[in-house]
């Protein structure tokens, strides 16, 4: 096991309690994370949500991403992305094809985003 392999879960945990916490102080209007897990070595992302007016959470698992740099940008590239409501996952398979699940990461985020580059 590497010095880095070793380090990854701690690295992930920081960037989970940061973006929780960011999520939960600037989106409080639409509800709470209550759960973010990132493994940055499978590179998959699992949210749960406490949305307002729904009745159970919402469940996010993306099952890949890949992070790029870019002319200074940092972009998030998303693969298989799967939800606890039927309709979220049937409106992303046909709004969010795999050439438009790639995002520009917020400055705001990029530091923190960049560490798993």
């Amino acid at each position: 096991m590497s010095l880095l392999s070793f380090l990854n879960p701690a690295k992930d945990f920081a960037l989970e309690v940061a973006v929780k916490l960011w999520i939960n102080k600037t989106k409080k209007h639409y509800g709470h994370m209550t759960i973010l897990k990132i493994d940055s070595t499978a590179k998959s992302i699992h949210v749960e949500l406490d949305l307002k007016g729904e009745p159970a959470p919402l469940r996010i698992d993306i099952k890949s991403y890949q992070l790029s740099s870019e002319g200074g940008d940092t972009c998030i590239e998303l693969g298989e992305i799967e939800t606890s409501r039927e309709w979220i996952n049937q409106l992303i398979s046909a709004y969010l094809p795999p050439a438009k699940k790639r995002f520009k990461v917020p400055s705001i985020a990029k530091a923190a985003v960049t560490t798993l580059l």
